[in-house]
């Protein structure tokens, strides 16, 4: 018995071998048989799949850090599909992502990958630097676009690197050496610390600036929280063109939405898209499930505007996204099947797969006119829509050109664990042109930002494609109702002298005075105290004696002064004392005793603006310390205009100095007589700025045409010193506490504006007057010259 049981057993197991012989299926998993050393070339990434791992490495020239481990369970889970498309090519899908990822078959690791690198915090510096050059060397794809030197770097920096500099300095270190790229896309990041090379541009100088000024009153100066807020300003400007009832946003009820939509009054249709990723509306949403909410984002606006007579599309704060986004937003204006883009990698490391994409033909395609409002921010995916948009006959580009980064952000972690991204693809539209550092260039070229349109509550780019259209933006308003206005304000605002002068193209167009005193008649020749202005008249005097030779704006301080200038800037010149660049600070408190030094609050040894000056900027001055300079609070003087009452001092005194004269004959001799203001001249004779400037509107207006003149007919514009610089459109409104001036001039637009008054605008209620009347004023310059026409 038992030996029957042992022979059926072992009768049984010698079946089941056979059977199990005779199964030729292939029961390996995709992984399994994708096992072996797959390389995306281009891109610094490989993969190690064996029969139960995959190890994912990023990799160049110099080393290889492994990025991660995972077992074929918690990969599998990770993705959508594995091909192989050949012996030669593996197609990757992975959950979420809207594009799949295509590696080809080496047989074996880099060489430096046998060997990875260990990310540590305690990686040595020259470690750092030496992975951080060979990643660009290796994969960045523009250094001859951006006409740099990647060598040459290497040798200026790399002799900078030591084993004990400390983390922030290598930070600026690695900082420095990328900033002349000007590229969106490059960006380090740690986790005290991010940078991201970038051209200046408008609105990034403005939040800049506005940084600065917050960190001098001790505020953080945080640039994203102000990026974001110049958003949701620029958004109610936006609806300020639309009908209320028309108006629509997604996400519902965000101040900062990712689209804003809506009609206005004349049938034209706005679309502001912020961005071109965040559509799905919770936060953890993949690439696919943002673009499906794109889609049903873009059904509704087209539901809603598609009875339009065109529509006006604004992409100018647009930090781009996703392309397959960009793409779907896109392919509802196109009606034929167009050619996108073709991008692909090219770099030092080799020639990655091409990829080619298309806007399919869309049957219910919206073809009436579009306006595609781009700026020098417009980047990343908005550029990729913006270059697909172009291919469509029925699309114009308005504003600036875009900002030229167009490639995908290709990451890498350093030994130390910060994060780097760069450019190495390269975007070409359906004729070969390439637009990377150069950007699009639009059909219409119009100023996309300024901060004085922004409180002004309008935009040049709409109200050029409007005008376009021949759909005015705003009421036309006659000069009865302009004077009307104004003296309704006037008795509002209890300003009992007010004086006008509007010019266009240089030449005036319109002048007027009024007056609340029955005794007291106003013109554009009576007087005013015009001392809150005198910075603009010694910086046009300055700019005219450096034109004749007389002055070098160059030359160093140091020699020329009577006092020791201690400075952390080195050898400040004019130039940057005239451009608010000279790092120097005011102390708020002490500017009444620069225009008059017998002020109470001065103390009795400041008897002359240059007593001040000394005890201000010399290290053994009374008033010296470190926060009198903007590095104390971490601004860098050579990128931020911080302009200063006792800068302009200084720069008074430095031209007194080098011609000695006073301030008075110096104006009269390079400004008031050359420009034949004759009734301009300082109140006491021996011509000290702290002395009142009096003027009048028609010799002020003198100065606003030769700076036109010299806009029009030199090939370097006249360079505005001391006056607020806002893309196209300079300003200048007075300091101090006396009377309040304004002087305007648009280089877009050729236009400009003289606002004299008599009166401090000391109270809120006051100065919300002040700002109707200059809204007044600008919306009449900005008419006159059409209805003149």
């Amino acid at each position: 018995m038992t030996l029957a049981l042992k022979y059926t057993s072992c009768l049984m197991a010698t079946c089941l071998m056979l059977t199990g012989c005779q199964d030729n299926q292939d029961h390996r998993t995709d992984l399994q048989r994708s096992a072996g050393n797959w390389q995306k070339t281009g891109y610094g990434q490989v993969l190690h799949i064996t029969m139960n791992r995959i190890l994912s490495y990023q990799y160049n020239s110099y080393g290889c850090i492994q990025v991660s481990a995972q077992p074929h369970h918690e990969a599998n889970a990770a993705l959508s599909s594995i091909d192989i498309l050949d012996s030669n090519r593996l197609r990757i899908q992975r959950q979420g992502d809207v594009y799949p990822s295509q590696y080809t078959h080496n047989d074996a690791l880099p060489s430096q990958c046998a060997t990875p690198i260990k990310i540590s915090k305690s990686a040595s510096p020259h470690a750092v630097f030496d992975y951080f050059w060979h990643t660009f060397n290796d994969y960045y794809a523009f250094f001859a676009v951006k006409d740099l030197d990647w060598q040459a770097q290497y040798q200026q920096y790399r002799a900078q690197v030591t084993e004990t500099m400390t983390d922030e300095a290598l930070f600026t270190l690695l900082s420095d050496m990328v900033a002349p790229l000007q590229d969106m896309h490059v960006t380090i990041s740690s986790a005290q610390q991010e940078y991201f090379s970038h051209k200046p541009t408008p609105i990034l100088s403005a939040i800049q600036q506005d940084a600065a000024l917050q960190r001098l009153q001790g505020k953080p100066g945080d640039v994203n929280a102000l990026f974001e807020d110049y958003q949701i300003q620029s958004q109610q400007v936006s609806k300020q063109y639309l009908l209320t009832e028309s108006i629509k946003i997604h996400p519902q009820k965000s101040d900062n939405a990712t689209a804003l939509w809506g009609k206005t009054a004349s049938n034209v249709g706005v679309l502001v898209l912020n961005n071109l990723d965040s559509y799905a509306t919770h936060d953890d949403a993949d690439e696919v499930q943002n673009l499906k909410a794109a889609r049903t984002v873009m059904d509704n606006v087209m539901a809603d505007l598609q009875d339009t007579d065109a529509i006006i599309i604004d992409i100018r704060h647009n930090t781009g996204g996703d392309d397959a986004i960009a793409l779907a937003v896109a392919n509802y204006f196109s009606d034929q099947d167009v050619l996108a883009f073709n991008k692909r990698a090219i770099n030092t490391a080799g020639r990655g797969i091409p990829v080619r994409q298309q806007l399919k033909a869309k049957q219910t395609a919206y073809t009436r006119p579009v306006y595609l409002l781009t700026s020098q921010l417009t980047v990343s995916a908005a550029e990729v829509f913006t270059m697909a948009m172009d291919q469509l006959p029925h699309v114009a580009l308005v504003g600036e050109e875009t900002a030229g980064s167009l490639s995908d952000a290709l990451r890498f972690t350093l030994p130390n664990g910060w994060q780097i991204s760069l450019s190495n693809e390269v975007y070409r539209n359906a004729q070969g042109d390439m637009f990377e550092h150069t950007g699009l260039t639009p059909d219409h070229l119009v100023p996309a930002f300024s901060k004085y349109d922004l409180k002004m509550r309008r935009f040049e780019t709409y109200d050029f494609v409007l005008n376009k259209l021949d759909k005015t933006p705003f009421p036309t308003m006659d000069i009865d109702d302009f004077e009307r206005q104004v003296t309704a304000l006037q008795t509002q605002g209890n300003i009992p002298s007010i004086a006008i002068a509007v010019l266009a193209k240089g030449k005036p167009i319109y002048s007027q005075g009024f007056s609340i005193e029955p005794e007291r008649t106003v013109n554009t020749n009576s007087p005013f105290d015009v001392t809150g202005l005198d910075s603009v008249l010694i910086g046009d005097a300055m700019h005219n004696a450096s034109i004749d030779g007389m002055l070098q704006l160059g030359q160093p301080l140091a020699h020329i002064l009577p006092f020791e200038l201690d400075s952390p800037i080195e050898h400040i010149t004019a130039a940057q004392l005239l451009t608010g660049k000279s790092g120097i600070v005011d102390d708020q408190s002490l500017l009444p005793c620069i225009n008059e030094p017998a002020h109470p609050l001065c103390p009795d040894m400041f008897t002359s603006p240059d007593a001040l000056l000394e005890a201000y900027l010399h290290k053994e001055g009374a008033l010296y310390h470190e926060g009198n300079f903007s590095s104390h609070y971490g601004i860098d003087a050579g990128n931020t205009e911080i302009f200063s009452r006792l800068g302009i001092t200084l720069a008074g005194s430095l031209f007194s100095q080098t011609h000695q004269a006073p301030l008075s004959q110096l104006t009269q001799r390079y400004v008031f007589e050359p420009l034949n203001m004759h009734s301009t001249h300082w109140s006491d004779a021996s011509g000290q700025t702290h002395h009142r400037l009096i003027s009048t509107a028609n010799d002020i207006s003198n100065l606003l045409s030769k700076q036109s003149s010299e806009i029009s007919s030199e090939h370097v514009p006249h360079p505005h010193y001391f006056w607020h610089h806002d893309n196209h459109k300079f300003y200048h409104l007075s300091h101090g506490t006396g009377p309040t001036s304004l002087l305007f001039t648009d280089r877009f637009n050729q236009v400009g504006y003289v606002l004299l008054t008599d009166t401090y605008a000391k109270t809120d209620e006051v100065k919300a007057v002040y700002n109707q009347l200059e809204t007044l004023l600008f919306r009449l310059t900005l008419q006159l010259p059409k209805q003149q026409h």
